[in-house]
């Protein structure tokens, strides 16, 4: 199961440099309940994302492949400094509510927020560590 968490681990918070490749839409955004936004589907379910998104790839200071604490794969999002407050704002309104991580419109992860970030999020579960790497290297090209 996928899942998302706010924090950086201490391995990847001073390292700049992996930033998404210019056309590739890495996009946070809010789950619309009452189905109004760009639909995507996600694990058969249709999915209405409400634009704009709370973070998008211009956002983005870093995106790297690591392990989770409990060593299964994921991806360490860092985001710029001047978009921390604004993110944060957007998920402090979304708690207890649903967003979505979407990579060039493919869903790849759906979780209820459950406190606001701003600075960084982790999102971990993913099938396998090469999925993981691929996926990393699809987003920065490195």
């Amino acid at each position: 199961m996928a899942g998302c968490t706010p924090g950086a681990t201490p391995a990847v918070q001073a390292v700049e440099g992996h930033v998404p490749r210019v056309g590739v839409d890495v996009r946070l955004s809010a789950v619309d309940a009452d189905g109004k936004g760009r639909q995507a589907q996600w694990q058969g379910e249709t999915l209405a994302l409400r634009e704009p998104p709370i973070a998008g790839s211009a956002d983005i200071a870093d995106v790297r492949y690591v392990l989770d604490q409990d060593k299964q794969p994921g991806l360490q999002i860092r985001y710029r400094p001047e978009a921390h407050q604004r993110i944060h704002d957007g998920t402090a309104a979304l708690v207890g509510q649903r967003a979505a991580l979407s990579v060039d419109g493919r869903v790849l992860m759906v979780a209820t927020v459950k406190g606001p970030f701003g600075e960084s999020m982790m999102l971990s579960g993913l099938p396998s560590i090469a999925e993981a790497q691929a996926l990393a290297k699809h987003i920065t090209g490195q």
